[in-house]
């Protein structure tokens, strides 16, 4: 570590500890990278470094692993160590994704027969590699996507739609900070940090909201951050709450509320008046939420662990529903989502999603004008229009015009034109789908 290079090689060693404890984990990259960083003190761009390269490394993947195939020589990729494999795959990343030279690499490597793959993988012309393949397959390698997400998009949005959207989520997304409505001093926090260098941007559609252009690290260490008076919250998020438009006085149910961040919302829009019950299955999440809230000095709200699918909230007039998902809305900030993403798993959350949807809207059939916000931080037609659908075929429900802000539902749906759905390309949010419902009379 006295050297630069000596440095360089040992937050690569860094790098290939967090991807080790990633392939031997269900926990996400952001997590690992949480994790590993916090038990050690490395300066903040040390840290930034290790983290870009960790991401970056996993963000492309399966195109990181076609050009090591196609350079590969006698060896097969299964036949690597995988302590190997992994610095092959960093190597790569840098030499070919951040242009490193290949002299700055080789030290790093350790072996003079991984330096050869990678010289060949560094310089291979990809287009040429792939133009046998099938158009989607070409893209999935080109764009480093799941074929099976990209055939998906592609069928929804059409082939330059699709590419516009991994393109975006190959790049860093945009990320807001939420003013705290229940506080006085608003204008002297923004002032503090402007102060500080946050470089912020009013959004033009919630007042509240402002665009974090830089000083982002700095942000997340003031105390505004950590007292509640700001949060960092996407505007896909903010918009679904805006959508249940809960008000001073409502009976509201949080149905799926852990971490809290749209429960902190609904209780900002309420005024702090009426009653909110928020509950959740998963109970050190629930535990964790309300212990932030207890933080903030909020004790009204009320915290149940249940199964949202079996719970019994008789009184309530509006239900939040941000049921479990894919999140393939949010693969700009956790990539990992992409290769994990997988039809077994996704049934299972769909089946999930219709337990809840079916639960609930059936103990409120007898209590018509009872609103229901159904969302997802998804971009699969399975877990949006199709629940939706479903839904609208078999309860006595309909659907309320959606917002304004964000595009109609997939084409060829039911639910296609009161639904909105939100993507990173188009609208600078995570990928989102609201659909507001109503119990007939």
């Amino acid at each position: 570590m006295n050297s630069i290079n000596g440095t360089k090689v040992a937050l690569r060693e860094e790098v290939i500890s967090i991807l080790m404890q990633f392939e031997n984990s269900s926990h996400t990259l952001r997590q690992i990278i949480r994790q590993h960083l916090s038990k050690n003190s490395f300066p903040f761009p040390i840290a930034a470094r290790i983290q870009t390269l960790s991401l970056g490394v996993v963000q492309y993947k399966n195109t990181i692993d076609f050009i090591l195939n196609r350079s590969r020589f006698h060896l097969s990729l299964k036949e690597i160590p995988k302590i190997d494999l992994l610095r092959l795959r960093l190597a790569l990343f840098e030499g070919r994704w951040q242009k490193r030279s290949i002299r700055k690499l080789e030290l790093f490597l350790k072996e003079k027969k991984y330096l050869k793959i990678l010289t060949k993988a560094i310089n291979l012309d990809l287009v040429s590699a792939i133009k046998s393949m099938k158009r989607e397959e070409q893209n999935s390698v080109l764009y480093s996507h799941p074929t099976f997400l990209v055939h998906t998009l592609t069928e929804k949005l059409g082939e330059t739609e699709t590419i516009s959207l991994m393109k975006k989520n190959n790049s860093s997304p945009t990320s807001y900070l939420r003013i705290n409505q229940l506080i006085t001093n608003q204008k002297e926090v923004l002032s503090s940090l402007r102060e500080k260098k946050v470089i912020l941007e009013q959004d033009q559609a919630f007042p509240f909201l402002y665009v974090i252009k830089d000083g982002m690290k700095t942000l997340i260490d003031t105390d505004a951050f950590k007292n509640g008076e700001i949060f960092i919250q996407d505007k896909a998020s903010i918009l679904a709450v805006k959508t249940l438009d809960p008000q001073p006085g409502d009976f509201i149910w949080d149905a799926c509320a852990a971490p809290g961040m749209k429960t902190h919302l609904i209780w900002e829009f309420m005024e702090g008046k009426g009653t909110l019950i928020a509950s959740d299955i998963h109970y050190q999440r629930l535990l964790g939420a309300q212990q932030r809230f207890q933080s903030y000095g909020i004790d009204q709200v009320e915290w149940i662990h249940t199964d949202a699918a079996k719970a019994s909230i008789p009184n309530a007039k509006k239900i939040l529903i941000d049921a479990p998902c894919t999140s393939t809305g949010i693969l700009q900030s956790y990539p990992s989502y992409k290769w994990r993403l997988n039809k077994k798993w996704l049934f299972s959350i769909m089946t999930i999603q219709n337990k809840i949807l079916d639960g609930i809207i059936s103990k409120y059939l007898d209590k018509p004008g009872t609103e229901i916000l159904y969302s997802t931080c998804s971009i699969l037609p399975h877990e949006g229009e199709n629940q939706i659908d479903s839904v609208l075929d078999r309860y006595n429900v309909e659907l309320m015009k959606g917002p304004n802000f964000g595009q109609a539902g997939y084409p060829n749906f039911k639910c296609s034109k009161e639904v909105r759905r939100l993507f990173p390309h188009t609208d600078n949010t995570n990928g989102f789908f609201i659909a507001h419902l109503k119990i007939s009379e």
